[in-house]
């Protein structure tokens, strides 16, 4: 039986018991868990396995574009601005969706003239795909899951050559 410490309160008296055994183990390895984790990850050191964030990062987005370039994401947007078969795909898919709101000429009607130099929502090329993917606040619709990247950029290919032709 262990030792009582000597004093009593109340009539309760504390005695002198060790640590469980278990308890003192789980700390010990804890500790070593503890000490291997910094020797072979970043902590006050670089570490022995080299790894970082940055790269994991990086790798990530290596994995991502690769998965989702072959998912029909458009590559080079700048490449397709002036090809002749993408305005023209273009055009058929503004004639299906676009043209109730901006005119079979794309001069207005519900939605803005597309045919001037004035862009309420941006005219490079970039601002443009955006406002076809996400729609606006003022009433345009979302087109991202009804056409999908190469569609959009299609329509975005015809929709800028508008402007250029007058």
């Amino acid at each position: 039986m262990p030792e009582k410490i000597g004093h009593s309160i109340d009539g309760i008296e504390e005695y002198d018991n060790p640590i469980p055994a278990w308890l003192m183990w789980l700390l010990y390895v804890s500790i070593a868990i503890a000490v291997a984790y910094l020797v072979l990850y970043p902590g006050f050191w670089k570490g022995a396995t080299g790894w970082n964030q940055a790269t994991m990062y990086e790798r990530e987005i290596k994995e991502a574009s690769l998965k989702y370039a072959s998912a029909g994401g458009t590559a080079d947007l700048s490449a397709i601005i002036n090809d002749p078969t993408a305005i023209a795909r273009g055009q058929e898919i503004f004639a299906q969706n676009c043209m109730p709101c901006h005119g079979a000429d794309a001069t207005g009607g519900i939605g803005p003239n597309l045919t001037d130099n004035t862009w309420l929502y941006g005219g490079t090329p970039e601002e443009v795909v955006h406002t076809i993917t996400n729609g606006t606040e003022k009433g345009m619709p979302t087109w991202k899951s009804q056409l999908g990247p190469k569609k959009i950029a299609d329509v975005a290919s015809y929709v800028l050559s508008l402007g250029r032709a007058r």
